[in-house]
């Protein structure tokens, strides 16, 4: 009996499972794909972020750097003393007699406690006055303030502001105010020595009058 040949065929696979396979592979492929997109995205919102940060807080340092330079520029057209930024916000501070102590620029009065009211009108330099009589110096421009000193006639004094009609001076050591009206730039003549009777008694009064009504 002659042995039967058997012949094998090759093993056919069934279409649907070849497309069923080659789909979920491309599912897996873009799975992967948007993983790793999605972690490079998320890097770069992180480096965007922190660079409109950045950007933010520079835009905002321009904008005070430029609004500090126009404060400066309208302090220096307006003929105002330079002045740095930091010092643009600070309120300036007052006088006791509600003025500006910047006002008082080559007259030094530190260590002037007796000065209650500080000049603002000052001259361009000391003027050489004399008192026509016994003057009170005072702590400011009217009799209502505190007396420093009584300056005698024919004294010398340098006046270095007017405010209205009173002076402010400098006798020796010490500033006050003194009435312009007992002022003169003419050293007034020396009185004649007079015996201590009624007329040395009148001369007195008259002193102590003009003493009062300053």
């Amino acid at each position: 009996m002659e042995g039967r040949r058997v012949s094998r065929k090759s093993q056919k696979y069934n279409p649907l499972f070849i497309v069923f396979m080659c789909m979920f592979a491309a599912v897996i492929i873009m799975l992967i794909l948007s993983i790793v997109l999605s972690v490079r995205l998320g890097s770069a919102n992180k480096k965007l972020k922190a660079a409109t940060e950045q950007v933010t807080e520079l835009e905002q340092q321009v904008a005070q750097l430029q609004d500090d330079l126009a404060a400066v520029r309208d302090r220096t057209s307006a003929g105002g003393d330079d002045v740095s930024p930091e010092d643009a916000d600070k309120p300036a501070q007052a006088s006791e007699s509600g003025k500006d102590d910047s006002a008082v620029s080559w007259l030094d009065l530190s260590g002037h406690n007796e000065v209650q009211v500080k000049p603002t009108n000052l001259l361009d330099g000391y003027k050489t006055y004399y008192t026509t009589a016994g003057v009170n110096l005072r702590g400011g421009p009217a009799t209502s303030y505190t007396k420093i000193t009584t300056v005698d006639r024919g004294e010398k004094v340098q006046v270095a502001a007017r405010d209205g009609n009173w002076s402010f001076v400098k006798v020796g050591s010490r500033f006050g105010w003194i009435n312009s009206d007992y002022l003169s730039t003419t050293q007034p003549a020396v009185e004649a020595s007079a015996p201590a009777t009624t007329s040395g008694t009148s001369r007195a009064e008259a002193t102590s009058s003009n003493l009062r009504r300053q």
